[in-house]
C-alpha cells in the first residue's frame, strides 16, 4: 500500500471509529486485537505455573491451521488469515516474555487455568476476529484498510503495549490487508 497524507489517514481513522459499531459486529478488529493481548499476562502466569515454555511450535501450528480453516469457511483467503494470526501470535509471545521479565516471581497463588479458562476465552476472541476480518474485507476500500491499520496501532499503543508487541500485531494486519487487496477487483 502506498503512503497516504497523514491528514487523510486521520480523517479516515475518525470516520472508521465513528462507524465501528455499524454492521452488527460486537467489536472492531483493533479492539479485538487489544482484547486478545490483554489475556497474555494470564497466559504467561499460567505457563510459568505449569513450567511450560512461551513458545510451543506444535500448538501454534495447530492454532494457525484452525484459524485458517475458520477463515476459509468465512470466505477469507488462507494466506491473509495466516499472516494476520501469525502477527497476533508473535505479538502475544513478545508480550508474555515482557510480562515474565517484569514479574520474575509468581503474582497469584492460583493462576487461571489454560484449558478451562484462558484457551476458551482466546478461542472466542479468535472466532470474533475471523468474523470481523471477513466483515472488514467485504466492506473496506484499500484506503480504508490503511486507516484500519493506523487505528489498530493507535488502539494498541493506547492500551499500553510496547512497540515490540505492537509492531508484529500491526504487521500481521497490514500484511493480511495487502494480500486481500492484491486480489481486489
Amino acid at each position: 500500500m502506498r503512503s497516504l497524507p497523514s491528514s487523510l489517514l486521520l480523517l479516515l481513522t475518525l470516520l472508521m471509529t465513528a462507524c465501528s459499531g455499524l454492521g452488527g459486529s460486537r467489536h472492531s478488529l483493533p479492539a479485538l486485537m487489544v482484547k486478545r493481548l490483554d489475556w497474555m499476562d494470564d497466559v504467561a502466569e499460567a505457563k510459568r505455573a505449569k513450567g511450560l515454555p512461551i513458545t510451543d511450535p506444535k500448538r501454534e501450528a495447530e492454532l494457525l491451521r484452525s484459524m485458517m480453516q475458520r477463515g476459509d469457511a468465512a470466505g477469507l483467503n488462507y494466506e491473509s488469515v495466516r499472516l494476520f494470526f501469525s502477527g497476533q501470535m508473535q505479538a502475544a509471545k513478545v508480550r508474555q516474555e515482557e510480562w515474565l521479565h517484569q514479574h520474575p516471581a509468581a503474582t497469584t497463588a492460583q493462576p487461571p487455568d489454560l484449558a478451562t479458562t484462558i484457551r476458551p476465552a482466546l478461542d472466542e476472541i479468535g472466532t470474533q476476529m475471523i468474523e470481523q476480518l471477513a466483515e472488514e474485507t467485504r466492506h473496506l476500500h484499500p484506503i480504508q484498510a490503511a486507516a484500519l491499520v493506523t487505528q489498530a496501532r493507535k488502539r494498541l499503543m493506547q492500551a499500553g503495549y510496547s512497540e515490540a508487541v505492537v509492531k508484529p500485531a500491526v504487521k500481521g494486519l497490514k500484511d493480511a490487508m495487502d494480500i486481500y487487496f492484491a486480489t481486489w477487483p
